[in-house]
């Protein structure tokens, strides 16, 4: 089979049915790297306690026990706030890497073709100029 006779067929498949499974794998990624951080679950419980960890006082009538439970709960809530803040940061620097990534794949996909052909002309070009 021809080159020539290959190459508008190709071309046909590159800027259409490529073009949708491109935006489709691009949309896996993200939804992927939103969903492997938990991003949606973080926030959720993000005044949650750290690893769940509470302190409970026996008595309510003792200050000292009330007092001390008190404290640990929320220094458990604090590290809980800034460990869930770090990963969401994380996660959502990650997705804008994985956006911003497929925003470059996409322009070097659609200038794929006209690169072979520029390559292609410049050698042939090249071959006969000698």
């Amino acid at each position: 089979m021809s080159p020539f006779v290959v190459f508008p067929y190709y071309l046909a498949w590159h800027y259409t049915r490529a073009i949708r499974e491109f935006f489709t794998i691009w949309g896996n990624f993200i939804w992927f790297t939103y969903h492997y951080f938990s991003i949606t679950i973080l926030f959720k419980t993000l005044f949650s306690p750290f690893k769940k960890l509470k302190e409970y006082s026996g008595n309510v009538l003792n200050p000292g026990s009330f007092f001390e439970a008190l404290v640990v709960n929320t220094v458990m809530r604090f590290v809980g706030l800034l460990l869930r803040s770090i990963i969401i940061s994380a996660g959502m620097l990650a997705v804008s890497i994985v956006i911003l990534l497929g925003l470059v794949s996409f322009v070097i996909w659609l200038v794929i073709p006209f690169v072979i052909v520029f390559l292609l002309t410049t050698s042939f070009l090249g071959i006969f100029k000698q």
